[in-house]
Order: structure tokens, then sequence, then C-alpha cells
């Protein structure tokens, strides 16, 4: 018996995201694919679901510069080409689940949610790294395309050091994270950190910086700014 991706709709029942399952129920797996994609990614809950939503997750990514084009559907195919043995004709799924997404725009975060439900939270890593590798795919990454990115991250339960190996992986330099800005180590006790964070404040506050002349006594002050959000973030970690 074929096994049917759309088999696990109703975690997408009632909302725009019933539309992408629509067009992935026209994706057929058969018996063989599906012990194909056992060997390679035990572990799965929902095979279906997990594999709708790493097609869905790689096209919002793409979605921010606008129209998939048609390099970065390549980028998206070729992991099911080389991690599950896709075929040609199998193919047809990923064009379906991209050209709905683009029609409804889901939210992200559902559908990290039930992508971590779908693996049970064993292969977080490996959707960032997707997403980067299709965003790349339309070249360098800008702001807003790393901003989103940096929020992919935070939805799978990434940590910086996580997401940092990912962007070494393709070269990229180091994250500016609320630990790089404090000068901390990510694994800094919360008393270094604090004590990091008033030694800054004390450097770079207007008061200090006011004699530096208006354009220094500016950056000065913007870094003054961008030490107290990166110290209330990990503090919000902390306290979490």
């Amino acid at each position: 018996m074929s096994w049917v991706v759309g088999a696990g709709m109703g975690f997408l029942r009632g909302g725009p995201m019933g539309a992408v399952i629509g067009g992935a129920l026209q994706h057929i797996v058969t018996k063989k694919l599906k012990n194909k994609i056992n060997k390679s990614l035990p572990g799965l809950n929902d095979k279906g679901v997990f594999v709708t939503c790493i097609a869905v997750v790689m096209t919002k990514i793409s979605m921010i510069r606008g129209i998939v084009k048609p390099h970065s559907r390549t980028a998206i195919k070729i992991f099911f080409q080389k991690n599950l043995s896709y075929s040609a004709s199998e193919l047809s799924f990923i064009d379906n689940v991209v050209d709905e997404t683009q029609k409804v725009n889901p939210d992200l975060n559902l559908i990290v949610k039930q992508y971590c439900k779908a693996c049970n939270n064993h292969y977080t890593s490996l959707l960032l790294a997707l997403a980067y590798k299709v965003a790349l795919a339309e070249g360098k990454l800008s702001e807003v395309v790393q901003n989103e990115l940096n929020k992919l991250s935070k939805l799978l339960g990434l940590s910086y050091d996580q997401h940092d190996l990912i962007r070494d992986k393709y070269y990229l330099v180091a994250l500016k994270t609320p630990y790089t800005i404090l000068g901390v180590s990510s694994k800094a006790p919360h008393d270094v950190i604090k004590k990091a964070y008033h030694q800054m404040l004390m450097e770079y506050h207007p008061d200090k910086t006011a004699h530096l002349g208006e354009e220094q006594a500016q950056e000065s002050h913007l870094k003054f700014l961008e030490i107290i959000e990166a110290y209330k973030e990990l503090e919000g970690e902390i306290t979490v």
C-alpha cells in the first residue's frame, strides 16, 4: 500500500497551512521510499509532516527576497534527492508545496512546532542548515534574511554555539550575539555576565563619552543602548 504524505494533515487542519498539505496530497511515497527515509532519518513520528515542513521552511526563507527562483527550488530539491533518494518524478511534490506555500504564506512558528513534534526534536540543526543552504543559493545574506534565520534558530531551541557551528560550515563569520556584545563566553556564569555588563555600561555611558566629539559620542551612545539590550536578552533567558 502506498503511503500518502497528506495522511498527517490533521496537524494543519483549519488554517492556511491546510492548503499546503492539500498540495502535498498528490505526493505518494512507496513503501520502498518510506524504508529509505527510515534508514536515513530514524526516529521520526510522522514522515509526511516532517518532509512537508522541511519544504515549507526552505520555501519561506526563499520568499524573503520575493518569488522563489528556479535555483532556490533546485536547492530545496537537492536535499530530497541526495538524502531521501527522491526520483525526478517524486520531486513534483516539492513544486506543489513551494507553490502552495507562496500562496498562503503560513506562520513560521506553527510550522517549526509541527516539525519538532514530527521528528522528536532530533533534527533541529538539520532544518537550520537547510535554511542557510537555500538562503545562500540566492546570494549574500542580507540583514533581513539573517534576522529570519536567527528567528528560525530560536524557534528550534538552538543555542548561539549550535547556530555558529552551522554558520561555520558555510564559512560565515560568527554571529553577533548578546555574549559577543558583552565580551563573555556563552558558558559564563551570571555573575561574570553581570560584572562585564556593568563595566561596559561605565565605559560607554554618555556622561563618559560626551567630550569625545559629536560623531564618536553618538557611536558610543548606540553601543551603550546595544549593551543594555544584550543584557536584557540574556537576563530573560536566565530567568525563564
